[in-house]
């Protein structure tokens, strides 16, 4: 793999080469050739402004201007639109906002509210009698673009997508790549890697599909950024490589700048200066080329953000010297830079405010039109009510006799209601009676180690009085063998009394517990409670299963606090939880699911290491205002189809007869009450975490 990708960054070296920004003669020669014809001219400048669009900002809007007069000297409406959403593109890139959502509003005003007819060919991925249907979808993306650029991330998603169901609703490849290249980009950049994978790996279907090489570019890019957030590094690596092979030849200098930047920022995070300073310096030269002062999605990539990185690579460099002096001028062309974005954003606000303004007009005398239509609706109403007054007499009667019919059928439901209130009430005391069940047996189980203790020891000592009595009445009497047996039954009575009180301790402490709850709170060792119920829970059921079998681990925080709590409620909470844990883990040890049966080794275990063994752990952690206990599993997980469910009342996935489904229900409730949160975390097939918070006051 290491050397795919050394392989690949020599090729892309080379590439960048040979990656020219002069316009080819070929395209000068169409543009001459084409003279006074205005649809010749239209094509032949549509193929202009696609060489410039990512490559050169300012000559690219120039070419889409000069598209836009020749459509709208010819009344070509879609044609017009097409080319004031190509402007808005290039004004979002040079910063300038207010212009851009001018030019997009009109064209989506235009473009809604033309009907189709034969139009020229607007692009090479064009579809026959749909244009209009392609520019909608082509502003669309540019309204979410202009969303990005001010900010607006999310908000953006849903243009991006309707460009993308326009896309695909008419078999328009190019539309379709372009809307995922940028879904991927704001899902990734919105910390959602699987959803940004998704549109990742559509686009690039799409794009082999239909051969469109200049955005593959951006797909590669996105594919390799999500990979580089999973930790995949030599995977992420080779497809940003990959993204250059294909960026640099088809001119698609914004992937260039975004692919520079995103290897900038790996390198200062393996602390390689010399890298970094080498990507810093192509990625100035690209900038200059573009004159953008903002790039592709993920934000602004300027001088200012450049000599930042030349600072930090010479920090770790340590030489103070350059670091202080790319600060410096980092810090000037940040200023400027700002100043001119606040002054952008504050023209946009502006002109989002009088888009506002309008509407709010237009509101307006829609408003005075309804009105004065449903004052000709009351007027034919009041003619009308005569009549209905009629009507209303005649079913009087018939009323009567349905609320007589009503009046029964609620009476119907409210006894019903009040057997469903006596059905829960029964469902519940079922499921503390179950708790219950556990409880004992699980103090059972404890308790019986040192009653065994006291047994034996007293049997032992039985047998000592036994012997120390034939020796007192021995004709020879040993003293020091007497002194022997009186200091062994001296031990033994010792030992009896210290397990006799262990045991009491036990029971003592269970009785705490099993009293009716009084619902005052009081100061708790967490701790303590903690460590109590995780050996209830594991005896509970290891009494009432033999053959189940579960390791279980406490990481408690020695500095936590008494707090403030009910303790019977938390304990319950606990025991629900837990039972859960230890019962996930016990099933998945039985179904045999274990990491060596997955295809791929998710975390990385050596040959030999694979079998799978339960395990169950519990930590409490002090977080100053508050507390937090968590229990995790490495059990089957829950999968996503129940997640949202598993807090609803009588929802279980257990057999029927073996759960009531009010467990976790009780539990979330008891946490609520105590002004604390029940949070829930699951990976299906890897295990599950429950986290409790309550506050410290």
């Amino acid at each position: 793999m290491n050397r795919l990708i050394a392989i690949l960054y020599i090729l892309t070296v080379s590439l960048v080469g040979m990656a020219q920004q002069t316009l080819p003669d070929s395209l000068y020669i169409a543009l001459q050739q084409a003279g006074n014809v205005d649809s010749v001219k239209f094509k032949a400048t549509r193929a202009i402004y696609t060489f410039y669009e990512e490559t050169n900002r300012d000559s690219a809007l120039h070419y889409a201007n000069m598209r836009n007069r020749i459509a709208k000297k010819n009344n070509r409406n879609i044609e017009y639109a097409y080319t004031l959403g190509q402007m808005g593109y290039q004004l979002i890139y040079l910063g300038q906002f207010s212009d851009a959502l001018k030019k997009l509003t009109e064209a989506l005003h235009v473009a809604e509210n033309t009907m189709e007819k034969e139009t020229w060919e607007l692009t090479t991925f064009t579809t026959v009698g749909e244009n209009r249907k392609v520019a909608l979808s082509m502003i669309n993306h540019m309204y979410g673009h202009l969303k990005l650029q001010t900010g607006s991330h999310v908000e953006s998603i849903p243009y991006f997508k309707e460009g993308r169901r326009i896309g695909i609703e008419i078999g328009n490849h190019f539309r379709v790549i372009v809307a995922d290249m940028v879904l991927a980009n704001v899902f990734s950049h919105l910390n959602s890697p699987d959803s940004a994978l998704l549109y990742a790996i559509e686009g690039e279907q799409y794009g082999k599909e239909g051969n469109i090489l200049k955005y593959l570019a951006n797909i590669y890019y996105s594919t390799g950024d999500i990979y580089l957030q999973k930790g995949l590094d030599s995977l992420g690596l080779t497809y940003l490589n990959k993204s250059l092979l294909y960026a640099i030849p088809e001119s698609n200098f914004s992937v260039v700048a975004i692919v520079y930047e995103t290897f900038i920022n790996y390198f200062y995070a393996k602390k390689n200066p010399d890298s970094m300073l080498y990507y810093a310096h192509k990625n100035l030269t690209v900038l200059h080329s573009m004159g953008a002062v903002t790039s592709f999605v993920a934000g602004d990539i300027n001088e200012g953000t450049i000599y930042q990185q030349v600072a930090n690579a010479y920090t770790l460099k340590n030489n103070k010297d350059s670091t202080n002096k790319y600060l410096a001028l980092a810090l000037r062309v940040k200023d400027s830079l700002n100043s001119g974005k606040f002054k952008r954003m504050a023209a946009f606000q502006r002109v989002t405010l009088e888009e506002q303004v309008k509407i709010q007009n237009e509101e307006k005398i829609r408003v005075e039109k309804e009105s004065q239509t449903r004052l000709y609706i009351f007027v034919a109403g009041l003619l009308l009510a005569f009549g209905i007054i009629l009507m209303i007499y005649r079913n009087n009667r018939q009323k009567q006799k349905a609320n007589l019919a009503l009046k029964e059928q609620k009476e119907k439901v409210e006894n019903t209601l009040q057997e469903l209130k006596s059905t829960q009430a029964q469902l519940i005391q079922s499921e503390k009676m179950a708790s219950l069940g556990e409880l004992t047996a699980g103090i059972a189980h404890e308790i019986q180690n040192p009653l065994n203790f006291v047994n034996n020891f007293s049997e032992l000592n039985g047998e000592l009085i036994k012997e120390l009595v034939e020796e007192a009445s021995s004709e020879t009497r040993d003293a020091k063998n007497e002194a022997e047996l009186l200091l062994s039954i001296k031990e033994n009575s010792e030992k009896i009394n210290h397990h006799g009180k262990r045991a009491e301790s036990i029971v003592k402490g269970m009785l705490e517990h099993s009293r009716k709850s009084t619902g005052v709170k009081e100061p708790t060792d967490i701790n303590k409670l903690c460590d109590e119920f995780v050996r209830l829970s594991y005896h509970g059921l290891r009494a009432k299963d033999k053959e189940f079998n579960s390791d279980y681990k406490l990481d408690l925080d020695p500095n936590m606090p008494l707090v403030n709590v009910i303790s019977q409620d938390i304990g319950r909470v606990l025991l629900n939880i837990l039972n859960n844990a230890f019962q996930a883990c016990h099933d998945k040890n039985l179904l045999g699911l274990n990491r060596g049966d997955q295809d791929v080794n998710l975390v990385g275990l050596p040959d030999g290491q694979n079998e799978y063994k339960p395990l169950v752990s519990l930590r409490t952690k002090y977080l100053g205002d508050k507390i937090e206990i968590s229990i995790s599993d490495n059990g089957p997980g829950i999968p996503d189809s129940i997640r949202d469910k598993i807090f609803q009342p009588f929802f279980t996935t257990k057999p029927t007869g073996q759960g009531t489904g009010l467990g976790l229900s009780l539990a979330y409730d008891i946490v609520k009450a105590h002004g604390g949160e029940l949070k829930i975390g699951t990976r299906e097939g890897e295990g599950s975490i429950f986290i409790i918070q309550l506050p410290l006051s």
